[in-house]
């Protein structure tokens, strides 16, 4: 097994500065906050990302947005903690995983707007892959492989499914589609990467092209067994060409250093991970066994498998959580594309006017009155594994108010946290430790409640729910040699309130969740393929 192994940067010098920025770009927000070396923190800044929808089933950003928001709230920070960018010690980049972009090679210039993870433009092609000879061979062949020599990988290959989340269809769409990328494939003159990728290639004026294994693991052309790009899925299944890719590496190492036009100093880039595995290092999960949930935008469950990858047959994936000088760490992930968009969704359709409101509301009736609520604008990931499946309310009757639908919306939430949980409990043969709670949504007392008596686990939420941009400045400063190892970071002070179980309300919380997985399949298979026609066609973009 083959991988670049990660070094303490070459720019860390005895007694020079110990401030830490990191950033921290997510489906909504992009924030950068600036730490010490006691890991408090000492500015910070944020900007929202806009989300374009040009049509029916695309969700786009566009580059220059993004990259100018990058720069500016990195440089307001920097501001807000009152120094320089030449007293930064380094810089950790953490960003959404399997948001895409391909530009030109040889001038840097994209060829389309980024396609994010929340984008189902693919469909019909996800489909058709799913139910093609191809993979029906792959699942066939690895099956009987497996039945002699019981090993993970082939277990994971006999049970492979492509989903929309993945980035592998919505990039061979973009090969298929966009005449001007197909021009410069065969013209060796196209570059692809996640936004990890791009940041890194325009801090460094081009000079750094690659992507952690973190943020490979989300896109389906990556083999977390093996560590590398994926020749079943690139030459076998799809037909992606290797030249397009970017280097993999350790997410904390040297990835080169800003260039000095950009913020005033050359400040080094030391850290580069995936959101969801610099939260579980925020969280201080290092042990095997330790649960993460983030609720942000979506609803992630990140188990920390240790240094083997757990081969699932429910549509728990394997993926690198991170990576630094002391090894690998997996996660066994199962998500909901689903979670925070639909607080936001109650607040768009006038349900209440701040999402605090949402836990006093839902606390001040007794129950939902028999309303429930699917969370699936975007399909419903594992377990259950259906794309075409739609959300909404069922139950409703003219005694419905709107805490009712308010505290069903929640509920709704715990409920699919617990159906990844209990499927994740099924599968996996070694203790569960606690959860540990972070993003926006977990500031919702009433949701982590009812979550920690569905599983019957505490919660431990901290005191500060950004976990994502405290764990990526742990990484960066790991590589810069700020801390020398996860035991000294596990050792730094942290505050948590804790949420037990209720065990005089788990039967009647036990009995509404059965409730709500039968109505639940009221709303499974709802987009049919006929519905998905009309997005196979060029998107609208300033850059085609």
């Amino acid at each position: 097994m083959n991988r670049e192994v990660g070094t303490e940067s070459s720019t860390t010098k005895a007694g020079s500065p110990s401030y830490i920025a990191s950033l921290d770009l997510g489906t909504t927000i992009v924030r950068c906050i600036v730490y010490n070396e006691r890991a408090e923190q000492c500015g910070a800044a944020e900007a929202k990302i806009t989300l374009l929808y040009p049509q029916t089933g695309y969700v786009e950003m566009d580059p220059d947005d993004v990259w100018d928001k990058t720069v500016s709230v990195i440089k307001e920070a920097i501001q807000d903690a009152h120094i320089t960018a030449s007293s930064l010690r380094c810089l950790g980049i953490a960003t959404q995983r399997a948001t895409f972009l391909t530009w030109n090679k040889e001038t840097g210039e994209p060829f389309h707007n980024f396609i994010t993870w929340k984008d189902i433009r693919s469909e019909t092609l996800v489909k058709r892959w799913n139910e093609g000879f191809a993979l029906r061979a792959l699942h066939f062949g690895a099956s009987i492989l497996y039945f002699f020599c019981r090993s993970k990988q082939l277990l994971a290959a006999s049970v492979l499914k492509f989903m929309n989340v993945q980035v592998v269809a919505r990039l061979k769409w973009v090969l298929e589609n966009q005449e001007i990328v197909k021009a410069h494939v065969a013209k060796n003159n196209v570059y692809y990467g996640t936004i990890d990728t791009w940041l890194v290639y325009k801090l460094t004026n081009g000079k750094i092209f690659a992507t952690d294994y973190s943020n490979a693991s989300g896109t389906a052309l990556f083999d977390p067994f093996l560590l590398k790009w994926s020749n079943v899925v690139l030459d076998l299944l799809v037909g992606i060409p290797k030249s397009i890719l970017p280097q993999l590496k350790d997410s904390v190492g040297d990835w080169g250093t800003c260039s000095q036009h950009i913020f005033g100093a050359a400040v080094p880039i030391t850290a580069v991970v995936a959101d969801q595995g610099a939260a579980m290092v925020g969280q201080r999960g290092f042990k095997k066994g330790d649960i993460k949930v983030t609720l942000g935008t979506g609803a992630f469950l990140d188990l920390n498998t240790g240094e083997k990858p757990h081969a699932s047959v429910a549509g728990i994936y394997p993926v690198v959580g991170w990576s630094d000088q002391q090894g690998v760490v997996y996660f066994a992930e199962g998500s909901s594309n689903d979670n925070g968009s639909i607080i936001e969704w109650g607040k768009s359709i006038g349900l209440y006017e701040d999402e605090q409101e949402t836990s006093a509301l839902a606390e001040g009736v007794e129950d939902s009155e028999g309303v429930f609520f699917i969370p699936a604008f975007e399909g419903l990931q594992a377990p259950v594994n259906d794309a075409s499946a739609t959300g909404g309310f069922i139950g409703l009757s003219a005694s419905t108010k709107r805490e009712h639908m308010i505290r069903a919306m929640l509920e709704s939430l715990a409920f699919r946290v617990n159906l990844i949980f209990t499927t994740l409990r099924k599968e996996v043969h070694h203790n569960l430790l606690d959860f540990r709670v972070d993003g926006g949504v977990s500031r919702n007392d009433f949701l982590l409640r009812l979550i920690s008596t569905l599983t019957g686990k505490v919660l431990e939420r901290p005191q500060s729910t950004d976990m994502t941009a405290l764990g990526c400045a742990f990484l960066a400063g790991l590589g810069a040699g700020i801390w020398k190892n996860r035991e000294e970071l596990a050792a730094l002070p942290e505050e948590v309130t804790r949420f037990v179980p209720r065990e005089n309300e788990l039967k009647k919380v036990s009995m509404a969740a059965a409730t709500w997985e039968k109505a639940l399949k009221r709303f499974t298979s709802w987009h049919m393929e006929e519905g998905y026609k009309k997005l196979d066609c060029h998107p609208n973009s300033k850059y085609t």
